[in-house]
């Protein structure tokens, strides 16, 4: 896992985002991540950012994988997550990097075979980040400046009242990662329908009819998501 990183007391948590809508309350909280320590209990939910591709931590498989990319960032960002998501579950599990086997279930979704931790990794616009928690937990993450059409695209891909809230893209980037982070809770990601993730008002949302709980952060350009089917807040911000 490389040489040890300093370890500064846990950043407080940031304030839980109260909408995913146009409200008054608008500002997501930006947290700080921060290295962490050598050992850690998975509380509800922790978010990390990934920063280093390091192939060392890297199954067989996965290498191979990676080296059949043909574009070069999409490869660092496979690197990086897959190797990411193994130093932080050796950290919570205390196995080695290596030898947590990484499985997929049949839709795609990516899990721990031989730990009983539950993850779930976005990336976009070279940011690579992954939820951690002790139950089913979604993810997503999107970068700001793209999406010239948002309006267009929520009239076409969500629930007649959620496009209905969109006036900015700020708005459309909430709803977006609040929808693709409830689907991939799932495991079925945006091929499962937009339409059936409804994200409301109060950092909630439904699935089906299924409540689900959200919270939003921001990340300088980037607007993320966090989902679970259990009320939670994310209890820790770390970096490696």
């Amino acid at each position: 896992m490389g040489p040890a990183l300093p370890q500064p007391a846990v950043p407080p948590v940031p304030p839980v985002m109260r909408s995913v809508g146009d409200s008054p309350v608008t500002a997501l909280p930006e947290p700080t991540f921060g290295a962490p320590p050598a050992r850690l209990v998975t509380r509800p939910v922790h978010v990390w950012r990934f920063v280093s591709a390091d192939r060392d931590p890297l199954s067989d498989t996965e290498r191979e994988h990676a080296d059949k990319f043909q574009s070069e960032p999409a490869r660092t960002a496979f690197v990086t997550g897959r190797s990411g998501i193994r130093r932080a579950a050796a950290i919570y599990t205390g196995m080695a990097a290596r030898d947590l086997v990484v499985s997929q279930t049949p839709s795609g979704k990516p899990f721990f075979a031989n730990a009983e931790i539950h993850f779930n990794l976005s990336h976009s616009g070279g940011e690579v980040v992954a939820a951690f928690s002790s139950e089913p937990v979604g993810l997503d993450i999107e970068s700001s400046g793209r999406c010239r059409d948002f309006a267009e695209i929520a009239r076409r891909f969500f629930h007649p009242e959620d496009a209905a809230l969109i006036s900015r893209e700020d708005d459309f980037l909430r709803h977006w990662t609040g929808k693709e982070a409830i689907l991939k809770l799932v495991g079925c990601g945006l091929s499962g329908g937009l339409e059936r993730a409804r994200t409301t008002a109060a950092g909630e949302g439904m699935l089906d009819g299924r409540r689900v709980w959200i919270e939003g952060f921001r990340m300088g350009s980037h607007r993320g998501s966090v989902a679970s089917f259990q009320p939670f807040e994310v209890k820790g911000w770390f970096q490696i």
